[in-house]
C-alpha cells in the first residue's frame, strides 16, 4: 500500500481518546489508545462488486459518448480523453487536469462527455489531496450529468474530506438512489456517521450493508472498527475474522485486528498479527511493530 493509506504513529500519552475514520479511498483510519495514535487501514479503492476481484479494482472510469462536437471530431475527444488518462495513471495529475480541460473546452456541446472530464479532473484532484478543488469539479460532473452514482459518491468523498459531512451523506444517498448495487456508497455513508462520531447510525448501515451483501468483506471490517471506536473492542474481533476469511490477501484487515487487540490491552494477539502481515505486506508489519512497541512503553 502506498502512504496515503497509512497514518503515522504520533504520541503516547494516558486517556484514551476518540479515533477517527475515512473513506474507502485509501486514506488513514485512525485510533486513539492511551493518547497513541493507532491506524485502523482501509484497503485501495474499490469496484462495485462484493467479491474479491471487484474489490481490488481499479474504480469504474466513465467512457465518454461517441458522439462528435461542434469544435473537434469524436477521435479528437476520445484521444484526449485517453491521454489524460495516460497521464494521470502515471502520476502526472496537473498534465492530466490540463488535458481533461480541454476536452471541456471541445464538449460545450456535449455534457455528458464535459460531465466525463469534470469527474476525472475530480479524481485527479482527490488523488493530490486537494479537496476542494476536487469537490468543484464532482459538483459540475453531476451539474452536466445528474443520472451518474460514481461522480455523486465523488463528490461525497470531497466532501466528507472537507468535513463538510451533512452534506457527504446527501451525496451517498443520491449515488445509492441511482445505484443500489454502488456498494463503496453505502460503505461512505456508515463511514460518514462513524466520523460524525454516530455510531449507531453507522453500526445500522454496515450491518443493513451486511445483510445485504454477506460477501463483501470492508463491510465487515467497517463494523469492526466502527464497534472498537464505539468502545465494544470485544465484539468487532468477531466481525475482524470475517472480513479476513473472505479476503486473506488484504493486509489491511490483519493490522485493523491487531488495533482492536490492543484496545483491549491484548498485546499478545496483536503481535500474532503483525507476525502475518510479515508474508502479506513487510512495511504493513513493520508498521504494527512500531505502534505495538510504542504501546509497551
Amino acid at each position: 500500500m502506498d502512504s496515503d493509506t497509512h497514518a503515522t504513529t504520533k504520541r503516547l500519552g494516558k486517556s484514551l481518546g476518540k479515533p477517527t475514520r475515512t473513506y474507502l479511498r485509501a486514506i488513514p483510519v485512525q485510533m486513539l489508545l492511551a493518547g497513541l495514535c493507532l491506524t485502523y487501514v482501509a484497503p485501495q479503492a474499490l469496484g462495485q462488486q462484493p467479491t474479491r476481484s471487484a474489490q481490488r479494482s481499479p474504480a469504474k472510469v466513465p467512457t465518454a459518448p461517441v458522439i462528435a462536437t461542434s469544435n473537434a471530431s469524436s477521435n479528437d475527444v476520445q484521444q484526449l480523453l485517453a491521454a489524460g488518462q495516460a497521464a494521470q495513471d502515471q502520476g502526472r495529475f496537473e498534465e492530466a487536469i490540463r488535458t481533461y480541460n480541454r476536452v471541456i473546452a471541445l464538449s460545450s456541446n456535449q455534457p455528458r462527455t464535459a460531465a466525463i472530464a469534470n469527474f476525472r479532473i475530480g479524481n485527479a484532484y482527490m488523488a493530490q489531496g486537494k479537496f476542494g478543488n476536487a469537490e468543484v469539479a464532482f459538483a459540475r460532473a453531476v451539474a452536466l450529468n445528474p443520472g451518474d452514482a460514481e461522480s455523486y459518491n465523488n463528490l461525497g468523498e470531497a466532501l466528507g474530506e472537507l468535513k463538510q459531512y451533512p452534506r457527504a451523506l446527501e451525496a451517498f444517498t443520491k449515488a445509492i438512489n441511482l445505484d443500489q448495487k454502488l456498494l463503496k456508497a453505502k460503505y461512505n455513508q456508515a463511514v460518514s456517521y462513524d466520523r460524525m462520531g454516530n455510531f449507531r447510525y453507522s453500526e445500522f448501515v454496515f450491518r443493513s450493508l451486511i445483510k445485504s451483501s454477506p460477501r463483501y468483506s470492508l463491510a465487515f471490517d467497517g463494523l469492526a472498527v466502527t464497534l472498537s471506536k464505539a468502545g465494544r473492542a470485544k465484539e468487532a474481533i468477531t466481525f475482524h475474522e470475517q472480513a479476513i476469511a473472505l479476503d486473506p490477501r488484504e493486509p489491511s484487515y490483519y493490522y485493523n485486528y491487531a488495533i482492536s487487540y490492543l484496545m483491549m490491552g491484548n498485546t499478545a494477539k496483536a503481535i500474532e498479527q503483525r507476525d502475518k502481515l510479515k508474508t502479506l505486506d513487510p512495511a504493513i508489519a513493520d508498521r504494527l511493530a512500531s505502534v505495538i512497541v510504542k504501546h509497551q512503553m
